[in-house]
């Protein structure tokens, strides 16, 4: 990870989706299977502390700061930040989210704690709002899945899979938060299966 400065507004910063801020982060990684979900479960709770400190953020998508790339690295997104203008905090309840009902497929009564951890994980931002997650709900497991795209371009997947890495990551943080033991993984059963408009992610299990 890198910060770049841009106090001054002379930072050449380009792409389609780009926001003029003070600072920008620039997360680095090797390009690698799963390694824009990486970025995201990586960065997210970096950015939910810096919101705890007060700072805007805004992921980009399909956005380069200019600068040399560390070696066998990309840029894998770079976060715009600062102190906002207006309000940094909303009420949750005016988040334009899906409903739990619409993302979830319930097949057990499950407790609070389940619960509590699904709000969490449907509050999850994601590139231009587009929620690309779905959950088969158990009493005690998630089967997470990640949507099917309209136009599967390079760009898009790859916002997608960057967005079913900060879900994931608020997953792991509500369990955290809730002390429950929370296991994510692959089954590759699961995998091997064929899905008419998604793809197979993981699980997570709800450990005693």
């Amino acid at each position: 990870m890198e910060i770049k400065e841009n106090i001054g507004k002379d930072l050449p910063v380009k792409g389609l989706w780009k926001v003029e801020a003070p600072y920008y982060l620039v997360f680095y990684s090797e390009e690698k299977d799963g390694w824009m979900m990486n970025a995201g479960y990586v960065l997210e709770p970096v950015l939910l502390y810096m919101t705890g400190k007060g700072l805007g953020t805004c992921y980009l998508g399909s956005t380069r700061i200019p600068g040399p790339e560390p070696a066998g690295m990309k840029t894998a997104v770079a976060v715009a930040f600062g102190y906002p203008r207006s309000l940094l905090y909303r009420d949750p309840a005016t988040a334009k989210r899906l409903p739990l009902k619409e993302l979830c497929v319930f097949k057990d009564e499950i407790g609070e704690p389940l619960k509590n951890i699904l709000k969490a994980v449907r509050l999850a931002p994601s590139a231009m709002n587009t929620q690309p997650w779905r959950f088969i709900v158990y009493h005690d497991r998630i089967y997470i899945f990640s949507c099917r795209e309209f136009l599967p371009s390079q760009t898009m997947v790859a916002m997608r899979d960057l967005s079913m890495g900060i879900m994931l990551s608020h997953l792991s943080i509500a369990a955290e938060e809730l002390w429950l033991n929370l296991k994510i993984e692959v089954e590759e059963q699961m995998v091997k299966k064929s899905y008419k408009s998604g793809a197979y992610v993981a699980t997570a299990f709800l450990l005693e």
